[in-house]
């Protein structure tokens, strides 16, 4: 039954970016990740639109078990696994990144801690999202950015990549095109008046793919 606790753990780690770095930094704050993680326990880690239900399931109990009560024997044992070596360089990088051991309150480290934690949790989702998303896909949200349209007049972001891209296309319709984007947060989708408007985390994403530097002209 142990096994079976450490092995949900560490797939929920290892769907967030540099996992034993995760796993000090849980280690390390405890109690004040605690209530953060029930913050982001719904945040949409953007798996592609055939993602199964148990997998997401799985997660969340991964999730449920790091934050039940004040217990974190669990993540005590998981980092244990790991070298000393490698925890050592986990732990240089944290430190190099957030400067942590220049502040001399308790109180301003753990706040600089949970903010290096959860700026790696928003860029994991980001980077999930960046996998999968096409690139006629990224333009309707940089056109989005703008302001809302009628998904009629945006259409031709679809028109022209199933053009270029058949095989692809040909089973994918339009409004799975548009569904992926709602599934991912990144578009709302008034159906009703068939509007659609670029989200907050469709904003965030945009400003991931300025300041990763990542190419935005993927293919598709």
């Amino acid at each position: 039954m142990k096994y079976h606790y450490l092995e949900m753990i560490l797939n929920f780690i290892s769907s967030i970016s540099w996992p034993l770095i995760c796993l000090i930094i849980f280690y390390h704050l405890r109690k004040p990740l605690t209530s953060f993680l029930k913050k982001v326990k719904k945040v949409s880690y953007g798996e592609t639109s055939i993602e199964r239900q148990s997998k997401k399931q799985k997660e969340d109990k991964s999730i449920d078990i790091l934050t039940k009560g004040n217990d974190f024997t669990y993540i005590d044992d998981t980092l244990n696994k790991f070298s000393e070596s490698s925890k050592g360089f986990a732990m240089q990088i944290i430190e190099n990144e957030t400067k942590v051991n220049e502040l001399q309150d308790a109180q301003q480290k753990v706040e600089r801690l949970l903010k290096y934690a959860q700026l790696l949790i928003i860029v994991k989702g980001a980077e999930k999202i960046y996998q999968y998303i096409y690139g006629s896909q990224i333009r309707l949200l940089q056109k989005l950015n703008y302001a809302s349209e009628k998904t009629e007049n945006v259409k031709y972001f679809y028109d022209t990549a199933a053009q270029y891209f058949p095989e692809i296309y040909k089973d994918y319709s339009y409004e799975s095109y548009l569904n992926w984007l709602v599934k991912q947060e990144l578009i709302s989708y008034d159906r009703e008046n068939k509007i659609i408007s670029i989200t907050e985390k469709g904003n965030d994403f945009l400003i991931y793919l300025i300041e990763s530097n990542s190419k935005q002209e993927k293919l598709y």
